[in-house]
């Protein structure tokens, strides 16, 4: 199905378009606003006006969309890293239990972060870092934990921009 918004071809029986996030329904009657520049959708011969608008699935599944997964994920698979090198060097090697808290943690507002896109799991995790590196500093005398945050930086950016574009989505119905 070819957009009548942007132009772009979708697949056969693709409600929206994976470009712009118009829908792709034959019977909705596009008008283009001149003050805004946004497409405007006509729903009033519409039954059911709750499938004008993609699900957060077939959000994520929009190409501008994708790239900001993408980061949210690698900030993951970091906060992930860091928790496994933290059972590693403070748990199993240092014999530290109370390390065992730092893992949970970390892999737990990474988990956040991957599959809520949580804005506030990410937040946490950068001021948690910010606290590791001060506890680090009086404990050893220097700083460390820069990884985190790394990853709490990473994750607040990314996480923002997604919560961001689909707030945008709802508002307007644009990608």
């Amino acid at each position: 199905m070819i957009c009548q918004s942007c132009g772009r071809a979708n697949e056969q029986g693709a409600r929206f378009c994976k470009s712009c996030g118009a829908p792709l329904e034959s019977n909705v009657n596009v008008q283009q606003n001149n003050t805004t520049g946004y497409q405007q959708y006509d729903m009033s011969g519409n039954m059911n006006v709750s499938t004008t608008r993609m699900t957060k699935e077939e959000f994520n599944q929009c190409a501008n969309i994708k790239s900001l997964i993408k980061n949210i994920t690698v900030a993951a698979i970091i906060a992930y890293v860091v928790g496994f090198i933290s059972l590693i060097t403070n748990v199993i090697l240092g014999g530290n239990v109370f390390g065992l808290l730092d893992v949970i943690i970390v892999v737990g507002l990474g988990v956040g972060i991957h599959m809520a896109k949580s804005r506030a799991c990410s937040i946490v995790l950068l001021v948690y870092s910010f606290v590791n590196m001060i506890y680090m500093i009086i404990l050893a005398g220097m700083p460390g934990g820069w990884l985190i945050i790394v990853c709490g930086i990473y994750a607040t950016i990314y996480t923002f921009k997604y919560q961001n574009a689909w707030e945008r989505y709802q508002q307007t119905g644009q990608l």
